[in-house]
């Protein structure tokens, strides 16, 4: 962004002033140059009216590090709509997966930078287990994704996390997929 102030005729400068450069480098930006910013999603997850699927973000309770949860993406691939309810969560379903399709952001990094976060998956997920606390709804339409950035405004803790239900209105399976994006700081640094 170029702002222009005190311009005369003939471009010269009045009173000294000449034009002034901005830069604007949003968080994310600076995380993801220093190797810290990473992002991944589920496994394709199917739920039905039946059995509620789920995906997380989880800190595990020794990472040393807070997550800076920056955006997600739920993602419904069928011709149902979906529900998702968002939680925060101090205990996790017993029963989930690890995905490994998560990477750094910055892919200049030889070799890459490992997150300490985890994204998490499961199904058949029994909340009254949980120590959650709801705190959003979601209606996903048929084919299409829902969005949101946070841009860092959750925080999670060791041993915390921040859970996404699915469940569907359908008996058969509407397939979904859940995204994360975040950035890592050593905990207690803020």
């Amino acid at each position: 962004m170029v702002e222009y102030k005190h311009v005369a005729k003939d471009g010269e400068a009045m009173y000294g002033y000449v034009p002034a450069s901005v830069v604007d480098l949003t968080n994310p930006f600076i995380k993801s140059l220093q190797g810290k910013y990473f992002l991944g999603e589920t496994d394709q997850l199917n739920p039905t009216d039946s059995n509620r699927t789920w995906g997380a973000l989880v800190n595990p309770s020794h990472s040393d590090v807070n997550l800076y949860f920056a955006v997600y993406v739920l993602s419904n691939l069928s011709n149902d709509k979906l529900v998702s309810q968002i939680c925060f969560c101090s205990s996790l379903p017993t029963q989930g997966k690890q995905s490994h399709e998560v990477s750094s952001a910055n892919l200049s990094f030889h070799p890459q930078p490992l997150p300490r976060g985890q994204i998490q998956f499961g199904s058949s997920l029994d909340t009254t287990a949980l120590a959650a606390i709801p705190v959003s709804t979601r209606v996903i339409p048929s084919y299409s994704s829902v969005s949101s950035e946070k841009d860092g405004h959750w925080i999670i803790g060791p041993g915390n996390a921040i859970l996404f239900t699915l469940t569907s209105s359908m008996n058969h399976p509407a397939p979904a997929v859940i995204s994360f994006g975040w950035w890592e700081e050593v905990h207690g640094l803020y």
